[in-house]
């Protein structure tokens, strides 16, 4: 085998391995979000002079630069008069508003309990809010709507298409 038939031989391949194999361009390439850090099984505190004011906890979180994920998510609030705690499959936690998917189960010390498959927590303005359907529940009263809006510092409740008893002592 002559040397220039080698080189033109192995070229062929060359150039048959270019365009089996396709580059794929940078520009075209989705870049993929990756977390700073991702615990399991962790609580976060929010301690101040007073004690423990905020903890948040989780089976698996994951840190990005402007938010954090958490799955099998629970924040609790002790800085307010009543405890309060919510709980949800998912969170996304980002600028003091954790957002919440599935199974959202809200409680408070004074017995106040609401569910929902979908809800937002809005800590600086005290809101607790759910687009969708809902149960509230507190001794033995029990409303069913839609599109909740509970203010917990004001003590109020908004909602659509409310039906339930409520029994007034």
């Amino acid at each position: 085998m002559s040397i220039n038939l080698f080189f033109l031989l192995i070229g062929g391949l060359l150039v048959g391995m270019f365009g089996y194999f396709k580059p794929i361009s940078l520009k075209e390439e989705r870049q993929k979000e990756v977390p700073t850090f991702e615990l399991e099984l962790f609580t976060i505190y929010e301690i101040s002079s007073l004690g423990v004011d905020r903890f948040f906890e989780g089976d698996h979180g994951k840190r990005f630069d402007e938010r954090y994920e958490v799955s099998s998510a629970k924040f609790s609030d002790n800085s307010k008069k009543l405890f309060e705690s919510i709980r949800a499959d998912e969170a996304f936690y980002e600028d003091d508003v954790i957002t919440l998917e599935g199974n959202v189960h809200y409680t408070r010390e004074d017995g106040l309990q609401f569910r929902s498959s979908e809800g937002k927590y809005d800590m600086p303005n005290s809101l607790v809010s759910t687009r969708g359907t809902f149960v509230i529940t507190q001794n033995n009263n029990i409303i069913h709507g839609a599109q909740l809006e509970l203010n917990t510092h004001n003590d109020t409740v908004s909602a659509n298409a409310v039906s339930g008893s409520y029994q007034l002592d």
